[in-house]
């Protein structure tokens, strides 16, 4: 999976930012059975299950969480061989796909760009033949990272951060948070917390100063990563990053 950043708009400091630029078969049968005991024949009705071919059936996907507008692969399994399946997502067509001899498939779609006031979703896939039916589901995030309020004394402002998409490389990673002065050099390195969730998030950290020192006046970097040691994000970068330029005005009081 490849991962893209994105600078974001200057701020005075303001909240205003974007993220950057990166199953199961159903039916079943009656079966009547008889058998004759002692000249009496009795009738059994038994709920048998599914026939294996259909119950075989599954749908899987290549990750458990995708970057909006990031490319999902899907994959089926255990469905008639060289039929039509019918993909639909969130119960609404997405398209079809032909299976092979064996009665598998694999199809590549785009997941949608998520509305402006949405960090993260969860999507329902489904698959059938007619026959055979499967489903499975996955989450799309955007990359995201703010802070709140977003206007204030640099020198004695306090925020709550919130971050989404941090997990799209490995789960569980620490977020630090890296500010970079006007002179383009890093100067200080905070850890916000740990991403966690399919996505990777933090909803809201605890409250702390936006500025853990006295900034001087100028246009700041603050850029959040996963990594313990400032590196510049960029486009070839293979962790998730967000650039947020924050503008001092004066650290006087």
């Amino acid at each position: 999976m490849r991962i893209y950043g994105a600078t974001l708009p200057a701020t005075r400091p303001s909240n205003a930012t974007q993220p950057y630029r990166n199953p199961r078969a159903v039916g079943g049968r009656f079966a009547t059975f008889a058998c004759e005991m002692r000249g009496v024949l009795v009738l059994s009705l038994i709920l048998a299950a599914t026939p294996a071919a259909a119950s075989a059936a599954t749908l899987t996907t290549d990750a458990s969480c995708y970057q909006e507008t990031g490319e999902v692969v899907l994959s089926g399994t255990g469905f008639t061989p060289l039929s039509t399946v019918s993909v639909t997502r969130d119960s609404k067509p997405l398209g079809t796909a032909d299976t092979d001899a064996n009665g598998a498939f694999q199809r590549k779609f785009e997941t949608p760009e998520l509305p402006s006031n949405t960090r993260e979703r969860l999507y329902q896939l489904a698959a059938t033949d007619a026959l055979n039916v499967a489903d499975t589901r996955y989450r799309a995030t955007k990359v995201f990272a703010d802070f709140e309020p977003g206007t204030g004394n640099p020198k004695t402002l306090k925020v709550r951060f919130a971050i989404n998409g941090f997990g799209l490389v490995s789960g569980r990673r620490s977020v630090f948070l890296h500010y970079v002065g006007p002179r383009g050099k890093s100067r200080h390195t905070v850890r916000l917390g740990v991403a966690t969730g399919t996505c990777g998030l933090i909803r809201r950290t605890s409250e702390r100063r936006l500025f853990p020192f006295n900034p001087q006046r100028g246009n700041w970097i603050l850029q959040f990563d996963t990594n313990k040691t400032y590196v510049r994000g960029t486009t070839r970068s293979k962790f998730p990053w967000v650039r947020k330029p924050v503008e001092v005005f004066s650290s006087r009081s």
